[in-house]
Parts: structure tokens; C-alpha cells; sequence
């Protein structure tokens, strides 16, 4: 599949380091990690609509409230 456009996110610094570290455990790069990652979330959201979002903001609610 030929890549032809760009995305530019800003994201947290320890949010950039766990990336990091999942795609040198996976042996890709960052690149690669963060387009599988958006694919997998756009399908969830291809197959699931709106309460796919719901799902993954409740989840990082609970995150936050356990630290």
C-alpha cells in the first residue's frame, strides 16, 4: 500500500515512551506501530460506532481515577 499523506499528533511524553517500547518489542518502528494501532481503532469504530469510543473513554476514566 503506497503512503502518500501525513498525520501530525502531539501526545504526551510517557504516552511516546510506551509506544516506543511496545514497537521495539515488536521489532517495528514507531511509524508502523501507530498505523496498526490507528487501524485497529478505526475498525472497532467501522464495527462498533460510537460505543466503541465510549468503551475506551470509560476504560481511561477508570485509569485515571486508580492512580
Amino acid at each position: 500500500m503506497r503512503k502518500d499523506d501525513r498525520i501530525g499528533v502531539r501526545v504526551p511524553a510517557d504516552l511516546k515512551r510506551v509506544l516506543i517500547q511496545i514497537a521495539k518489542k515488536e521489532g517495528r518502528s514507531l511509524a508502523q506501530l501507530c498505523e496498526i494501532l490507528l487501524r485497529g481503532g478505526a475498525t472497532g469504530y467501522q464495527d462498533e460506532g460510537p460505543k466503541y469510543l465510549q468503551r475506551l473513554l470509560s476504560r481511561r476514566k477508570k485509569d485515571e481515577f486508580s492512580v
